[in-house]
């Protein structure tokens, strides 16, 4: 019998996970009657069909589609498979260059099939969004919450969506609301809750300051939260989904959306305290950024982003947490600061490091000590002495980068799809590609050198290793320090972001040099190749089934 594997999905956690067993059953059924043997079953648990993001079943059967394991792929439905047009389309086609049949309990997919049922999923997609939404901006209309509960409310048993004031935690609003008014500053308020043991809105112990006025796009967080004084704002922001990353992104609501809701019984604050609190957060504002209380936006400038050399690698040497940015220096570049100290007010490293001054010191330490067989020596002991350790931690890094990594193949899937279709030149695209490519593969490296150093216990490093490190170590100085063009950077910056695991900022007096420790991983020192082989487009394009001649024409050339 011929060889096919089995797909079953089920997309909300209110369903039960007996869908999945149910669904195997039927593609077993299915596949016998169409003479075939299911060999393989690949599931995605509680995961939507608006997206390929986050199914690493379906990433899986892709994966296992490059290499042409078997002859047919069995689901219950097409939009088990996807509810997306351009997704369905995709993997249909991919189906169809592997030679690798589609069948559900319908028959065999054709791209007739594949087109209809792909228009009816994202009209079912559209159709089930605008029918939530209609249901939450009536409930609104009532006077009742479909969201979550706000802090100083509580829900009241037996009639869903309703709120009343809790007597508890309005009195730590009407303070906050108070001491504001005041003039004391959000981290004052946010200590002295802290030191009085009073939980935060999650349940925890310490207090952020972004609580009372955080937020984008006009006043936000408590102090700008109109349902203190009895009103309630609906549709104020609204999510979308970016096609790109699979990330769900906040935007100011529609005008013609919000919907304002008067609810006088749930006022916890008087008119003038509310008035006197968002008059203090307004002249702060604009004694801060001027006439208008915004930020001012730099023409060119980005905030910390992940594209950073150090993006997520930093550490604070007295806390252990994450440092992130906290300020701009003044020719506009990031500046750095333990997050625990800056927005929790928990740790007493407060000072803020320049971004760009963090960078040359870690490249300039790592050209002087991390080329010497003695110190290599020492970070292998130190290494078997914290093991256990590092095993904690890998397990999350672990997990983080395999998402990521899925992430980048899907999003070079689409690129390639958008290659195939597209009647513009596709130089732009296949730049893209060339970026996403080379983060894919810097991210299936990371993998595999966070696994290697699950199984190196004991260890010991051989004069060639330590020889082959201090050359890698020596290219990556001379191409970070050089500088040039980012995309033939982002190889070397890949490596980099692969050999060190994190880079600790010890604490320093003020105006006095910087204290950094990078760790590296010990399978980059053991002589792991750090620099991954990237594919071409043209290999990439191949490999989904695509021959560069099939979409290339004289005036519209990928190398172009």
């Amino acid at each position: 019998m011929k060889t096919a594997v089995a797909y079953a999905r089920f997309s909300s956690d209110l369903q039960k996970d007996r869908s999945i067993d149910d669904q195997v059953a039927l593609c077993e059924s299915i596949a016998k009657q169409h003479g075939y043997r299911v060999a393989k079953v690949y599931h995605d648990r509680a995961k939507s069909a608006a997206t390929m993001f986050e199914r690493d079943g379906l990433l899986d059967l892709m994966k296992d589609t490059k290499a042409a394991k078997f002859d047919a792929v069995i689901c219950e439905s097409l939009d088990r498979i996807s509810r997306d047009q351009e997704d369905l389309a995709g993997i249909f086609k991919r189906f169809k260059f592997r030679e690798i049949k589609l069948i559900t309990s319908d028959g065999e997919a054709n791209d007739v099939s594949v087109g209809v049922r792909g228009i009816v999923g994202s009209m079912f997609l559209t159709d089930l969004g605008n029918k939530v939404k209609r249901g939450h901006n009536g409930r609104v209309r009532e006077g009742k919450f479909p969201g979550a509960v706000t802090y100083g409310y509580r829900r009241v048993l037996g009639k869903p969506g309703v709120r009343e004031i809790d007597p508890e935690t309005s009195k730590v609003v009407l303070r906050v609301f108070t001491e504001y008014a005041s003039g004391k500053t959000t981290r004052e308020i946010a200590a002295g809750l802290t030191r009085d043991g009073i939980p935060t809105p999650s349940g925890g112990k310490h207090w952020n300051h972004q609580t009372f006025t955080g937020g984008r796009g006009g006043k936000r967080g408590m102090i700008g939260n109109q349902i203190y004084i009895g009103r309630l704002i609906w549709n104020a922001n609204r999510s979308v989904l970016d096609p790109d990353s699979g990330k769900k992104l906040k935007r100011r609501g529609k005008p013609e959306d919000v919907i304002a809701v008067e609810v006088p019984h749930l006022r916890i604050v008087p008119q003038e305290l509310w008035d006197a609190a968002n008059g203090v957060c307004t002249s702060r504002a604009e004694a801060k950024f001027g006439a208008g209380g915004k930020r001012p936006q730099r023409v060119g400038y980005r905030p910390y982003s992940r594209e950073h050399l150090l993006a997520g690698m930093l550490s604070c040497g007295s806390c252990g947490g994450h440092m992130r940015i906290a300020q701009v220096s003044r020719d506009g570049g990031p500046r750095v600061a333990c997050a625990a100290a800056h927005q929790l007010g928990t740790c007493q490293h407060r000072k803020s490091y320049d971004m760009k001054v963090l960078e040359e010191t870690v490249l300039a330490g790592i050209k002087a000590h991390l080329t010497s067989p003695e110190v290599l020596k020492e970070f292998t002991k130190g290494y078997h002495a914290g093991w256990a350790e590092r095993q904690r931690e890998m397990r999350s890094d672990r997990d983080n980068t395999q998402r990521a990594l899925n992430r980048a193949t899907v999003a070079i899937d689409r690129v390639v799809t958008a290659i195939t279709e597209s009647d513009e030149p596709v130089k732009a695209l296949t730049e893209k590609l060339k970026r996403l490519e080379t983060e894919r593969a810097g991210l299936e490296e990371k993998l595999r050198l966070i696994e290697s150093d699950g199984g190196a216990k004991v260890v010991s490093l051989h004069p060639a290793s330590i020889g082959k490190f201090a050359t890698s170590i020596d290219a990556l100085h001379a191409a970070l320090t050089r500088g040039g063009d980012p995309v033939a950077l982002a190889p070397f910056r890949s490596a980099f972001r692969n050999v060190f695991d994190r880079i600790v900022v010890h604490p320093t007096g003020k105006r006095m040099p910087y204290e950094i420790t990078p760790y590296a991983r010990l399978s980059a020192i053991m002589g792991v190749e750090l620099f991954p082989k990237v594919r071409s487009t043209e290999e990439i394009m191949r490999e989904q089934g695509f021959g560069c001649t099939d979409f290339v024409g004289p005036e519209k050339s990928v190398s172009s």
